[in-house]
């Protein structure tokens, strides 16, 4: 499966101590000319849904070229009009809790959103240090104890790029 991990833009609202981005030369990343070779795109940042249009904007080129399914990466999960829209474009999303303040923000999300995730992939990844409350959604794919990793690695059979406006 050929997976493509696609820079939106670089801007974000955190400052996180791990950042991977920092590990990146963000600009030096090839641009995403063609979307057909790829099985799955996961869309990332900095914080995407800080431009929740640009989002729902890249989906629908990547839909007009490509059966790839497409994944929101987001730490960001307030709602409003544009969450809506990304997510119904969405065949998913991963939300990542990076400290324990984001935990109340995702599970308002996560029960108050049933009707945009249902029958999408949910996927939460949380860091070692955040609890998670014993009362979670069922719906929702969890990974808890992440750690930052140096240097960032790609994933097996992973490639990373910039998306050309």
């Amino acid at each position: 499966m050929k997976k493509l991990r696609l820079l939106l833009f670089p801007d974000c609202d955190r400052n996180c101590n791990g950042c991977c981005n920092r590990d990146w030369d963000l600009d030096a990343l090839p641009m995403c000319r063609d979307f057909s070779p790829y099985d799955e795109v996961l869309l990332t940042g900095g914080e995407p849904m800080l431009h929740p249009n640009l989002v729902h904007r890249a989906i629908r080129q990547i839909r007009r070229t490509s059966d790839a399914d497409v994944y929101l990466y987001t730490a960001n999960v307030i709602r409003n009009h544009r969450t809506h829209d990304v997510l119904a474009a969405a065949d998913g999303i991963c939300v990542t809790l990076h400290e324990q303040c984001d935990v109340r923000p995702w599970l308002r999300f996560a029960f108050t959103s049933q009707e945009l995730t249902a029958y999408r992939s949910c996927r939460l990844h949380v860091f070692a240090g955040v609890k998670l409350p014993r009362v979670l959604p069922a719906d929702w794919q969890i990974k808890e104890g992440l750690e930052w990793q140096p240097d960032c690695p790609l994933p097996e059979g992973e490639v990373f790029m910039r998306w050309e406006q």
